[in-house]
């Protein structure tokens, strides 16, 4: 059975390495085993204390295996190119299709680049010239931690799948999602400490964390080998195969259940009336209030974006660095925007009933602002003034009170527009499962409404810097209700003139384009199950882009954030506020009068590389939807 369910993935692959597919596994295996060649040269090279490339390798083992554990989390369901429900008519028990999936779970490009990063365990062994017996136990010991780390993966994939079926678990999955993107965000926090240890050395604590980590115990084994205590090399290499073991029995379990079990857990949501929704906005307000408590992908979506402002704005509190914290409401504010950039299409063909109402667009557009603003506006300010009163820091106070109104005018505006001029269908609520991470994220849609959120406030960060205290708050005022109102009016607009091609485009997935060759039919309200969205490459139109031109854009979109944020945006708030932790930031180990001029310089290469990303991709989207807009139907 394996065997048979390798080949049936061998086959899968075969035919699906063409166009945009192909280049995303061939742009993941590159930037793998460019990740996997530094491991290996970190393994092989000279270091000023023995012990040190082992620790360096118990780290990046232990990140590599917690990509694999919690990379589900943040990219959504895993590999999920043989489906356990495709197996639920035969005759398998749980556990013999687990073992069948597993087998073909090693099939991929993942597990081959894993292998080679995990490689660098028999590299340091000779490196550091512990015997044969010592490289023996290393390339026994490889084998071991893939499989540990394949079969973990596929077991917390199954349990948070599980879990994420309640409002807890929801919250849990986004601290988890959350705390890994903020931490990845926030890894110049680190570099003081990591200089400090590369000269002298982790202190033994961290080494002791290092081994106890299951990702260590191939590097315990091959020291212990090397030292004659063959006791400890047993134990270390029985460790991971009992873990193996453990993990495969759990997985077994859940895959029962999986297959078992398809509606979310909880009580039935109780029936409640607003009395203060007494029109028609305050009714569609009142709607989407109780669908951002009840729905668990809002639930989540909302718990991410409150997890990732405390523990990106946190975090530099390690290395004494208070320079985020009142910043906290706002990181809040923009990442509340950009979860919400897809409402229409997380309601799917609802949209029906609002084509059947005359004059129903300007009514549930303008309700979902004020429902917006009622949600994200009460946190942000009390975020705000939370952190103002503990750091102190009232100086900031014409910066806060121009830039909280600007972004919250600004994200109730940009929301409903991205969400009308770029929606991502989803399956419909009443279809959909209750593992969360089956609804994948468009990240293309993410980062646009980010950056158009931002830009919003432009008008008050100009305000603050050229003009009088009073002027910022103003024009922050004012600029935002702008935002909302005119930005709202567009999404309106575009809902009205264009209802019929995007309910056509939420049923089926075709852009818009396509769906002017032929009729629309008359309101059905069935669909097919539609693909999960990839990490918002297809809807770039990446797969008609030469592979030169993907990889940039894939490269620029990915590094963007370095110049622009980390040495752009962070040191000029630091310079700005007087709190300045020079660390990794270059402008800040220049003299005075060359700092803003690097700052500028930064913030206008990463606003390079990401304005040249997203042209280029726009650009071959119009040009993949004028392919698609042909009569019969191929580019």
């Amino acid at each position: 059975m394996v065997v048979l369910l390798i080949k049936m993935k061998l086959a899968v692959l075969r035919h699906s390495m063409t166009g945009q597919r192909a280049g995303q596994m061939l742009t993941g295996a590159l930037a793998g085993l460019t990740l996997a060649a530094g491991l290996i040269m970190l393994a092989g090279g000279d270091h000023p204390v023995a012990s040190l490339p082992f620790d360096l390798l118990g780290a990046g083992f232990a990140l590599w295996t917690a990509g694999w554990l919690l990379g589900p989390a943040l990219f959504g369901g895993g590999d999920e190119t043989l489906r356990p429900e495709h197996f639920s008519l035969l005759s398998f028990t749980p556990r013999r299709l687990a073992a069948g999936l597993a087998g073909a779970a090693f099939v991929g490009v993942a597990p081959a680049v894993t292998l080679v990063a995990f490689a660098a365990l028999v590299v340091v062994t000779v490196k550091a010239g512990l015997g044969p017996a010592a490289t023996a136990v290393g390339v026994l010991a490889v084998p071991l931690q893939l499989v540990v780390c394949v079969l973990a993966s596929r077991l917390v994939t199954a349990a948070l799948g599980q879990v994420m079926r309640s409002k807890a678990g929801a919250a849990l999955a986004a601290l988890i999602s959350a705390a890994i993107l903020a931490a990845l965000h926030s890894l110049w926090v680190l570099s003081p400490l990591v200089q400090a240890a590369l000269r002298t050395g982790f202190p033994s604590s961290f080494t002791a964390w290092v081994q106890v980590l299951p990702s260590g115990w191939g590097l315990v084994a091959v020291r212990a080998a090397g030292q004659g205590r063959w006791l400890t090399t047993a134990a270390a290499l029985a460790g991971l195969a009992v873990l193996s073991l453990a993990c495969l029995y759990g997985w077994a379990v859940l895959l029962k259940r999986r297959l078992t079990t398809r509606r979310p857990s909880g009580r039935p949501a109780r029936t409640t009336s607003s009395g203060w929704a007494t029109g028609p906005m305050t009714a569609v307000a009142a709607r989407e209030l109780r669908t951002w408590s009840r729905d668990l992908l809002r639930f989540h979506y909302l718990c991410f974006a409150l997890c990732y402002a405390l523990v990106f704005c946190l975090l530099p509190l390690a290395i004494g660095a208070p320079v985020f914290l009142p910043w906290t409401g706002l990181v809040f504010a923009l990442w509340t925007a950009a979860i919400s950039a897809n409402l229409y299409g997380e309601d799917g063909t609802e949209l029906w009933g609002k084509m059947m109402i005359p004059g129903a667009a300007r009514h549930d557009i303008r309700g979902r602002q004020l429902a917006w603003l009622l949600i994200t506006a009460p946190p942000t300010v009390a975020l705000t003034l939370i952190m103002l009163a503990l750091t102190g820091q009232y100086d900031l106070w014409p910066w806060l009170a121009a830039l909280v109104p600007a972004l919250l005018g600004g994200g109730a505006g940009v929301t409903v527009l991205v969400s009308v001029l770029r929606p991502v269908p989803m399956t419909d609520p009443h279809r959909r499962g209750g593992n969360l991470l089956e609804n994948g994220t468009d990240f293309a849609q993410v980062l646009l409404v980010l950056v158009l959120t931002a830009a919003t406030a432009a008008p008050a960060y100009l305000a603050v810097r050229l003009a009088p205290a009073w002027a910022g708050p103003a024009v922050g005022l004012i600029s935002g209700a702008v935002s909302v109102w005119l930005l709202g009016r567009l999404a309106a607009a575009r809902l009205e003139s264009s209802a019929p091609e995007l309910l056509h485009h939420l049923r089926t997935g075709l852009p818009p384009k396509r769906t002017r060759t032929r009729p629309l039919p008359a309101l059905e309200l069935g669909r097919p199950h539609l693909p999960k969205p990839d990490l918002g490459l297809e809807r770039l139109g990446l797969d008609l882009a030469p592979t030169g031109w993907r990889a940039y854009v894939i490269v620029s979109l990915t590094l963007c954030w370095v110049p622009l944020v980390a040495q752009g945006i962070v040191p000029a708030l630091m310079l700005t506020t007087g709190k300045v932790t020079r660390s990794w930031f270059l402008a800040l180990h220049l003299p005075g009068h060359l700092q803003w001029p690097t700052i500028v310089a930064m913030i206008a290469l990463g606003l390079a590389l990401l304005t040249t990303g997203l042209g280029i991709g726009l650009y071959y989207l119009a040009k993949s939807r004028r392919a698609g807009a042909e009569p019969d139907g191929r580019p």
